[in-house]
């Protein structure tokens, strides 16, 4: 009948009380009785006193008047006598009522004093039993956290190792198809140029070639002229994915474009930029979820990639294997970039949290509780990462602290990017506008908006252009909005 042993408790200890409270009652209620006998009798033996002392003075009263020569009748003072000793008779008998009185005031009393012991001591027992209760409910509080806390752990462990086991084996189906298809591409090279059996020398500036390996980040791309003009018209298109496209990025180097998108797939496209078209170079497998954000390395020759399925994944696009699985995140990971020295990335989720991760060890470093869902990152060169949060806050996190900078906006963030020769920031928000933020002074310094453009959805994103001279972002209507820096005016609006 009762949920835990504090109800059961407290229940024992009122009826204990109420116990003790009603035979209290119960005994001491011939107490009032007794003493007011007591203060009748005592009202009655002063009486009798007087009457004694009135009676003793005439019984005198005749010697002297006999003395005197007066003569009292004797019938009178017999009567007196009679009556006198009547008198004694009752006062002898109230004595030994009082007595009698007076010896269960005592024993009552005593009777009293046990009780108001006895309670005392129930009290006391009462009061110690809430403690071991209150001890107990503690101690089983927390039993059932750490019960807790060890199956979450369990279960986690458990769809990590899952996970783990899922990518190994796609790593090792990837790399036998790998194998075969480069043996047959070999196969069908050497019969196309009749050399049999001899061996193909490796071309030059192909995946292998690490010649763009050392430009910086942050530099304006080879592919990129020194003047960017927009471009009028599409020159290509491509059926990217079986569902929606949710992230796309071009390689430093200009040589590949990767996209993201809901079917879990990302995919590497040559770019062709004398034929200004794209073909397929490969498709990297391995994700749990739709992929959110998508981003090259330096050296053009590793993919990074966040999905709903709160893990980050890193792929070398040479041999199509799954080199790290960023697994950590309770929420989905909206965002994944890479660090200034390519050995670290930075992750934001819907756990309201950000996580640093070392390659070399594999690991996850440091762990930044932001408060809010993280919808992008940027990492800058001075090891400063910033994040967008759905609560309209832009944090910026030194990362030898815990405790941000903010700037706080009209909108739920939904982009960032970084063109760092200025230290600009470039922020795209739900309140339909795009504004540009100085790093220098954490300070707003323009705003874009446009009749017509509307932020769709929490991953839409907005970029410069290579050059810095405009900003770019897509509106709900599939429509793509450019402004330019300087002036802050729309240039165009492209249909899709």
């Amino acid at each position: 009948q009762f949920k835990n042993r504090a109800e059961y408790m407290d229940a024992l200890s009122g009826q204990i009380l109420q116990r003790l409270r009603l035979r209290t009652q119960r005994e001491t209620r011939g107490y009032k009785e007794l003493i007011a006998a007591y203060g009748y009798l005592e009202s009655q033996l002063e009486q009798s006193r007087k009457k004694i002392s009135w009676l003793e003075y005439e019984k005198e009263k005749p010697k002297k008047d006999t003395e005197n020569g007066s003569e009292v009748e004797d019938t009178a003072l017999k009567a007196k006598l009679e009556e006198l000793k009547v008198i004694q008779y009752e006062l002898n008998d109230a004595i030994k009522k009082k007595a009698e009185y007076a010896d269960k005031v005592c024993s009552q009393a005593d009777a009293l004093k046990k009780m108001e012991e006895d309670l005392g001591l129930s009290q006391t027992r009462c009061n110690e039993l809430e403690t071991l209760n209150k001890a107990l409910q503690e101690k089983l509080t927390t039993a059932e956290e750490i019960v807790t806390v060890l199956s979450r752990t369990s279960e986690t462990q458990q769809v990590l190792e899952h996970k783990m086991k899922e990518a190994e084996d796609l790593n090792n189906e990837t790399s036998v198809s790998k194998k075969l298809l480069q043996l047959t591409r070999l196969k069908e090279l050497q019969e196309s140029v009749g050399i049999g059996n001899k061996k193909v020398p490796p071309l030059k500036g192909g995946v292998g070639d690490m010649s763009g390996a050392n430009e910086k980040l942050g530099a304006t791309p080879s592919f990129v002229d020194d003047v960017v003009i927009y471009p009028a018209t599409p020159f290509d298109s491509l059926e990217a994915h079986d569902v929606e496209v949710s992230a796309l990025c071009f390689s430093p180097d200009g040589n590949y474009l990767a996209t993201g998108g809901g079917d879990k797939m990302v995919k590497v496209w040559n770019v062709k930029q004398d034929l200004r078209t794209a073909d397929l170079k490969c498709s990297l497998s391995g994700s749990g979820g739709g992929i959110m954000s998508v981003q090259f390395d330096q050296s053009s020759k590793t993919v990074l990639a966040a999905s709903n399925d709160s893990m980050a994944r890193i792929w070398t696009i040479g041999d199509l294997i799954t080199r790290h699985t960023l697994a950590g995140h309770s929420g989905k990971v909206m965002t994944a970039k890479f660090m200034e020295d390519n050995n670290k990335v930075v992750t934001g989720s819907h756990d309201r949290t950000l996580k640093i991760w070392d390659l070399q060890r594999g690991a996850c470093i440091k762990t930044v509780f932001a408060g809010s869902s993280c919808c992008d990152v940027v990492a800058t060169k001075r090891a400063l990462v910033v994040s967008g949060h759905t609560d309209k806050k832009i944090r910026f996190w030194d990362l030898r602290s815990t405790v941000p900078n903010e700037i706080l906006l009209d909108g739920k963030i939904t982009s960032l990017d970084h063109y760092p020769e200025h230290q600009l920031l470039l922020c795209c928000s739900q309140d339909d506008t795009l504004r540009l933020i100085d790093l220098r002074q954490n300070s707003i310094s323009a705003s874009f908006s446009a009749p017509g453009f509307k932020v769709g959805a929490e991953w839409t994103r907005a970029c410069f252009s290579p050059d810095g001279q405009y900003v770019a972002a897509g509106s709900a209507d599939g429509s793509v909005f450019v402004w330019e820096v300087a002036s802050g005016r729309m240039k165009s609006k492209k249909e899709h």
